[in-house]
Parts: structure tokens; sequence; C-alpha cells
């Protein structure tokens, strides 16, 4: 015993723990400071999960809304319907379509899309849906990328093009829940 003692005292406190001459009360209060740090970690890592609960919920729901917007609008092309198009843009919405036309507000871009819907060269055309990448610069304000294939399209002389790739980058602004280009 007394061998057993001497070599306890000349090892380090982990290397008294193992051999088991750690006295009581020291290695009670090494487990209590160690269930302490445990449980202080454990409710640190679930309050920060719960507050950033919300905040995803939000994105994921932000996130399906401006993906509707999208699919509204290749809807809104798809069966040539400009109120389904241009559902989701503000009154002072700025739009360029691929061939540098412009539009300054909802009603004339509606205005300019119902007339060219009547177009039998645009009503020939067929596009994919939307490939559409979302990035948000502040939670109220994203951008939506979106890139597409239409083909069947013709000029007014009557010529086919080729398959036209499209990139659209849209400015979505969230005003209280609501969504608009």
């Amino acid at each position: 015993p007394d061998r057993d003692v001497g070599l306890s005292e000349r090892c380090t406190f982990e290397e008294r723990i193992l051999l088991g001459t750690l006295p009581e009360d020291q290695e009670m209060r090494r487990l209590r400071t160690i269930l302490a740090v445990t449980i202080w970690l454990a409710v640190l890592a679930v309050g920060r999960s719960a507050s950033t609960e919300p905040a995803n919920d939000q994105v994921k729901k932000d996130e399906i809304a401006i993906r509707q917007i999208v699919a509204n609008w290749d809807q809104g092309w798809k069966v040539f319907d400009p109120e389904l198009t241009t559902r989701d843009y503000a009154a002072d919405a700025e739009w360029t379509n691929a061939f540098g036309i412009s539009r300054k507000g909802k009603g004339e871009i509606h205005k300019f899309l119902a007339d060219l819907y009547k177009n039998p060269g645009i009503r020939s055309r067929q596009s994919t849906p939307s490939t559409t990448t979302i990035r948000f610069i502040r939670p109220d304000i994203v951008t939506a990328s979106s890139y597409r294939e239409t083909v069947g399209q013709k000029s007014a002389s009557g010529a086919a093009y080729p398959t036209r790739k499209t990139h659209d980058l849209r400015v979505l602004v969230r005003d209280k829940a609501t969504w608009s280009i």
C-alpha cells in the first residue's frame, strides 16, 4: 500500500484518476465540472439551433414563394396569358426582354405582352421550365437568376430562330409578406 501511495503522488492528475488513487472529493469535483460544462454546451447548442430555426423556416417559405413567382411567369408564357405573366410585377417594375425592348410599370409590361402573345411567331414557341438560383441580398431583397431554352419561335418574316438560350435576372423585394419583381 505504501508503494502505491508513493507512486500516485508522483503521477499527474489524469494518471491518478486512471490508477484510482485520486482522493474522492477531488474526483467528484472534477466529474461535477465536466458534467456542468457538458450541460452548458448542450444548452448553448439547443438554444442556438432553436434561435436559427425560425430564420431557416422563413427562408424556406420565401424561396417557395419566389419559385412560385418564376413558375407563374413560365406558365404565363406557356399559355400566353399576360395577366399570369405579370401577376407578380410591382407597379413600378422595369423590364427588358432578350431583344432589348424595355417597358416600365406593370401596366406597360402587361400591354406589351398582351400584344406580343397575339403574334403567331411567338405562339409557336415552347420553352423548358426555368432553372432558378435564388440569392438573398438582405432578408427582404433577393435576386432570382433563371435559365431556360426556347424552340419553335419564328421571326416576323416566318424564319425559325435557332434554339434560344435565355438567362433572366430578377430582383425581388418583399413588402410585409408579399414578394414582387
